[in-house]
């Protein structure tokens, strides 16, 4: 954008004076105005290189990054230069009735944005010196395709201003203020094609324009989502973490409702009841704080979009004082341009007026779809589900009944019904999933041929056989499979999955691979087993501390993918395992007795 700008600044000339037939005629710049921008442009695209180059990995940082600062400091202070030697100039009686021109103003937009970007990479630099940021731009695919979008539509932009000036007829910067009122779909309406020519090449232009710019709204939107809302939610989770588990084990525990007290009480606990009290407060501190991330950016993400909505208000109202512009006038154009109705009745005619829209409108482009993102994950949702509620109890009945439904609204808590609906997390998606599942004992014939049935295969063989180290080997691999397989099916649905405590309890012994792991839907008093399960159970990861800061709840991963690479790293080191037991001395001796672990591992499966 700043080096659109300057482009901008370098088009024309920056003061204009007006005629008595109330035309306007340029003035010529002295020489060393010309020369001193197109020197700024220079010392910029050096930068812009030197930073491509060092993105790319052929240019060191620490070579680099005084190149790329030092450049764009330069063109800041050449621009800021200029701006205050020409006002100095301008000013003087024999100037009396010239103007600045749109250039002027672009030429000290483009100095500002050098200025800042320049400033936060010398707080980079300097946080790369002292450990806190790495040395390398590791780009992600997201932040490289948001780039090249950016870059796209300044080009598109510019290219499309200078086609229009020439078939219109069109001051340069004219046009670049009518390409982009046309592309962001405002509509202003002070500019428009007369000719044949620039009225028919406003169909494809208008359509790759909104084409790049809807691109570039999904690509911010996903860097958002990708990198900036996980920041910040870690330190949330974090902060909410420390302040909830000091409350759980105060002896004035308050916050009952909210999770449980996990200090010293008077009834004695087991270990597996600690840990489920631990599991329900570390579950509790991820939905809070995922709520308060939610309604923080919500927030956020609103102030910032008020105050570029009411300081534009205000630089459009002094812009256009001639007009008689009233501060409420301003307000009004500004809502109605970032809203992108543009009713056309009121515009920008001053040379600061149009020149600031284009920066403004471009710079509220991913304001409001950060806004807009945010109120989807809140205010909506409520509005959604409310909706729903009210349609299911009245013309549009669900699965429940009026009466079932109002019983579920009054058995669980407000602060678990709010909680549930900020998160996002319903039990209809483990609904869903599970309609979605196979029954166990269908489990083959439905994946046959795969390694999960596979394994199922080499443990009935060794049942029959009656090697009942080769069937648990092979039964627990065959539990490895299915398992993977499951959560590869909660991967790909995007659908949000929470697991309960009796499930991790089954996936954490089934990681361990150190206790036989029991289902979490195993009916123990039904199988006549309760103790034993219940003994199992708790031996399984009998030290996993739910509270501790690196547990799967609160890192930046979701469940399930904690829990689908834990279990392919837990298959990894079984085949690992077997691999060695296949190849040691000892297997090649049992292997032509067709049992033992080596000879039960090593089928066409494996």
């Amino acid at each position: 954008m700043a080096n659109a700008f300057s482009v901008c600044s370098l088009a024309q000339t920056w003061q204009i004076a007006t005629t008595k037939d109330g035309t306007y005629v340029d003035i010529a710049d002295p020489s060393w105005i010309t020369a001193l921008n197109a020197l700024a442009i220079a010392f910029a695209l050096i930068s812009n290189l030197a930073l491509s180059l060092n993105m790319a990995r052929r240019v060191r940082f620490g070579i680099a990054q005084p190149v790329i600062i030092v450049g764009w400091y330069l063109s800041s202070l050449l621009l800021i230069g200029q701006l205050i030697a020409f006002d100095v100039l301008t000013h003087r009686p024999e100037n009396s009735g010239h103007i600045y021109t749109q250039a002027y103003f672009y030429g000290a937009f483009a100095a500002g944005i050098y200025f800042i970007i320049a400033s936060m990479l010398v707080m980079t630099a300097y946080g790369a010196h002292r450990g806190y940021y790495s040395r390398e731009y590791k780009l992600t695919t997201s932040q490289r395709t948001l780039m090249l979008q950016t870059i796209t539509f300044c080009i598109y932009l510019l290219g499309g201003a200078a086609v229009y000036s020439k078939i219109e007829g069109w001051r340069f910067l004219d046009a670049v203020w009518w390409a982009d009122y046309t592309l962001l779909t405002v509509g202003v309406g002070n500019f428009v094609p007369i000719t044949h020519l620039g009225r028919g090449l406003l169909f494809p232009y208008a359509i790759g324009g909104i084409v790049i710019l809807g691109l570039i709204i999904s690509s911010i939107r996903r860097l958002m989502l990708e990198y900036g809302r996980q920041k910040v939610a870690d330190a949330l989770t974090a902060r909410t973490r420390r302040f909830l588990v000091k409350e759980a084990f105060s002896d004035h525990h308050h916050l009952r409702g909210l999770v449980p007290h996990l200090g010293r009480s008077d009834v004695e606990l087991s270990d597996r009841e600690q840990q489920k009290r631990e599991f329900i407060t570390m579950r509790r501190i991820r939905q809070l704080a995922t709520a308060q991330h939610k309604w923080i950016s919500l927030v956020v993400s609103m102030a910032v979009w008020m105050m570029i909505w009411l300081v534009g208000a205000v630089v459009f109202w002094r812009s256009e004082h001639n007009l008689r512009w009233s501060y409420f006038d301003a307000l009004f154009f500004a809502y109605t341009t970032l809203l992108t109705i543009g009713y056309g009745n009121r515009s920008p005619v001053s040379n600061l007026g149009k020149s600031f829209f284009v920066i403004w409108s471009l710079l509220a482009v991913p304001i409001t779809t950060i806004l807009i993102s945010n109120l989807g994950d809140t205010l909506i949702r409520l509005v959604r589900d409310t909706t729903l509620f009210i349609g299911e109890v009245t013309i549009l009945p669900g699965d429940q009944s009026f009466s079932a439904r109002i019983r579920d609204m009054f058995r669980i808590s407000w602060t678990d019904k709010w909680l549930q609906e900020i998160t996002g997390e319903r039990n209809d998606t483990q609904d869903v999933l599970d309609n979605n599942e196979p029954d166990s004992l269908q489990v083959e014939s439905d994946v046959r041929g795969s390694m999960e049935a596979e394994e199922h295969k080499k443990e009935e063989t060794a049942h029959q056989l009656g090697d009942v180290a080769a069937e648990n080997v092979h039964h627990y691999h065959y539990l490895l499979f299915r398992e993977i397989r499951k959560m590869m099916e909660y991967a790909t649905s995007n659908l949000s999955k929470e697991f309960d405590y009796l499930e991790w309890e089954y996936y954490l012994a089934l990681i361990s691979g150190k206790q036989r792991p029991v289902p979490a839907d195993v009916d123990a008093s039904a199988a006549g087993e309760t103790e034993s399960v219940d003994r199992e159970r708790e031996l399984a990861y009998k030290e996993w501390s739910w509270i501790d800061k690196k547990n799967p709840l609160l890192g930046g991963k979701s469940e399930v993918e904690w829990l689908l690479h834990a279990l392919t790293d837990a298959l990894e080191r079984e085949l690992r395992t077997a691999s060695r037991a296949y190849h040691s001395p000892a297997a090649s001796d049992e292997g032509d007795q067709g049992s033992g672990f080596a000879s039960s591992s090593s089928g066409s499966g494996v």
